[in-house]
Formats: C-alpha cells, structure tokens, sequence
C-alpha cells in the first residue's frame, strides 16, 4: 500500500514531536463571505476527530495531526509548506472524543489529499510523527492518495476523517450512513450559517483507494 514505507518507519524510529507551520488559503465559512462570494465559489463540508486511538495497531495511541488538500492542477513544489485546504485543529493534550465539524469556502474545482500528518506513541516519552507529503500522495504529478471536487455555487460533503488501527496507523475517512443523519448535519451547519442553501447539497465523498470505501447514500 502507499503509505507502508512511511508508516513502518514509526515502527522502527522514534521522533521528536514538532510543531507544524502550513499555510492555508481557503478560508472557514461565515455568512459574511457566502454572501459575497457564495455563488462564485464552492462550500466544502467534513468532519475530523482529533482525539487519540488508544492501543492502535501496537502502539500505545496513535492521532491525526494534519490534514492538507492541494487544488488542481497543483502549481506547489513538492517541498511548498503551504497547502490550499488545511486542518490542523489537533490538540497537543486535552483531546475529546469526538468529531469537529468544519465548513470552507473554497475556489471550485478538484482537489487532492497533499499532507497527511499521524502522531503514534509507544510511551509518553517515545513519540513518533509520520509526515506523509507530495512525494507519496502524488505520482508523476498525478494524485494517488485521494480527491474530491466542488463546483460553483455548490455544497458538498466529503466525509468524516479519523484514525485507523488495520495493522498500522493510518488515515480513514468515514460517512453519514443515511439521508436522516445526512440532513441534521446540513441542519447543524444551517444553524452557524444561516444564508447557507443547504436544499442541493451534495454528499459527494472524498474517493481514494486507500482512505475510505466508495458509498451511496440510502
């Protein structure tokens, strides 16, 4: 699989923790700018959990740090710290069990998974981070690792995003099962974002061969 290299070498090393410094260019959705730029541009909905996996794949815990999309076609070097769709809400202590909803704002198009962060812990002092970049997720300039699309003017759903524990630590991206737990997560977002049209969105998940299995809403 595409990432074993990468995450083998936790298994084998240990790392100190660093700090991360991606730059962004997508903005957070407020009524503010859908109102300015709603019809121009795309409205990205997810949801990350940021707490720790405990006795994940024979590690002590394992959490997602970072999660970076890169526009296409991507114009960033393979090296560029930024990154045009960014999340990296982690907390380095007090996490909770449970996923954070996020809505963006974003330029339409096709996007690809360009950053992928994992933070494993045998121990409180042995403490690794996989950084997962461009050299893998890409090939021969072609995403590998995943993508999704956003058309103007719409509102599409890409998936819930979390740790997975099947034999190594790794990135999964999960979904609403039904059109009920479909429409009170656009209900929820309605309710920060009043001016939002929820009546078209679309659940239009993240597609990759190694993150998530495709689904159809029921």
């Amino acid at each position: 699989m595409l990432l074993k290299p990468i995450l083998r070498a936790i298994a084998a090393l240990s790392f100190l923790l660093t700090s991360v410094n991606v730059i962004a260019q997508s903005a957070p959705l407020t009524s503010e700018n859908y109102i300015q730029d709603g019809t121009k541009k795309g409205v990205v909905l997810l949801s990350v959990r940021w707490d720790r996996k405990w006795k994940c794949a024979g590690f002590e815990n394992a959490q997602l740090r970072l999660l970076g999309f890169d526009h296409l076609p991507s114009k960033r070097s393979i090296d560029d710290e930024g990154t045009d769709l960014l999340l990296d809400d982690a907390p380095l202590l007090m996490t909770k069990p449970r996923f954070d909803d996020y809505a963006f704002l974003v330029e339409p198009g096709q996007y690809a998974l360009s950053k992928l962060h994992i933070k494993a812990a045998r121990s409180m002092t042995d403490v690794g981070v996989a950084k997962v970049g461009r050299d893998r997720l890409f090939k021969d300039g072609v995403p590998d690792g995943g993508t999704f699309s956003v058309g103007e003017g719409e509102v599409v759903y890409i998936g819930h995003f979390y740790i997975d524990c099947y034999k190594e630590p790794s990135l999964w991206r999960y979904y609403l099962e039904d059109s009920e737990g479909f429409n009170g997560y656009l209900a929820e977002h309605k309710k920060k974002v009043p001016e939002l049209d929820i009546s078209k969105a679309k659940f239009q998940l993240f597609k990759s061969n190694y993150f998530g299995r495709d689904y159809e809403l029921k």
